[in-house]
């Protein structure tokens, strides 16, 4: 019996710590997002991942999906002091491409039409596709869940990329 109980009394322990707590990554994220944990979570799904933030009012990464869409991930509704300690709530991935024969505007009605996640449309500039998948974490987020937006992303990106052949 007393061996059981070390070990629990171990176990417990670990689980407390706070040193031993801080090298795993966080099960939630209550307060926003850091631009290091998201880089994180998208290296995790198999992605390259470069800080491309110029401004830290407006952090932003870039990064290269497991088959090859490069896209950008724009965070907002950040609070903190210091490049690692900005938390942000608000996350807007954004992929594009140069209109072609099939990235038309007819091409972006017709995902909007049939697909709930994202939004496809061209840009100001009339010469680029953009589709967008926004996940608002104000009032948090599991790990877990976040994994799903980042999977879900993943797939319905490459439906837009098969759709316009690009």
């Amino acid at each position: 019996m007393r061996k059981v109980l070390s070990g629990v009394c171990i176990v417990v322990a670990g689980i407390c710590n706070p040193v031993l707590a801080a090298e795993t990554a966080p099960v939630s994220f209550e307060k926003g997002v850091t631009r290091a944990e998201l880089a994180k979570i998208l290296t995790s799904h198999g992605m390259t991942v470069k800080d491309a933030t110029e401004n830290e009012t407006d952090p932003w990464l870039k990064a290269k999906a497991p088959k090859g869409t490069e896209f950008y991930v724009n965070m907002y509704d950040c609070d903190g002091e210091g490049a690692g300690n900005r938390r942000c709530n608000n996350l807007q991935f954004l992929a594009q491409w140069e209109l072609s024969k099939k990235t038309t505007l007819d091409a972006a009605n017709i995902y909007n039409q049939k697909f709930v996640f994202g939004r496809a449309y061209i840009a100001k500039d009339g010469k680029t596709f953009m589709f967008d998948y926004s996940i608002n974490i104000k009032d948090g987020v599991s790990l877990a869940n976040l994994k799903r937006h980042v999977d879900n992303w993943l797939r319905v990106v490459d439906d837009v990329r098969a759709m316009l052949k690009a």
